[in-house]
């Protein structure tokens, strides 16, 4: 068959990068992220969190084919800000998002087992 062993969704290849940049040459403040091993998963949640970010134009994500896995996040930024700093500041935010939602769920975990 054609279709790639599971491990290949997510363990990246010895020697590659998880993440890797490119600046568009042809617009102003603006880059291509290119990540590894990740799906519309990560994609759609990042793209939505750079939306949030006022020095963010535009934010996209492009899944190239569905047997690849790597996904292409496109940033454009105004010019107090660059895309590099935007991806960062996403990611940052995110982390502590995630923390925040993980001590929540332990906190209702635990609260659950004592009444129980």
């Amino acid at each position: 068959m054609n279709v790639p062993d599971r491990y290949e969704r997510f363990v990246v290849p010895e020697g590659a990068k998880k993440v890797s940049y490119e600046r568009d040459t042809k617009i102003m403040n603006a880059a291509t992220f290119i990540l590894e091993r990740e799906d519309h998963t990560i994609g759609n949640i990042l793209r939505m969190q750079l939306h949030r970010d006022d020095n963010v134009l535009f934010a996209g994500y492009q899944l190239p084919h569905p047997l690849k896995y790597r996904i292409l996040v496109r940033i454009q930024t105004a010019s107090q800000s660059s895309p590099m700093q935007a991806y960062n500041q996403a990611i940052n935010d995110l982390d502590k998002e995630l923390d925040v939602l993980k001590y929540e769920l332990e906190s209702e975990i635990s609260r659950f087992s004592r009444a129980y």
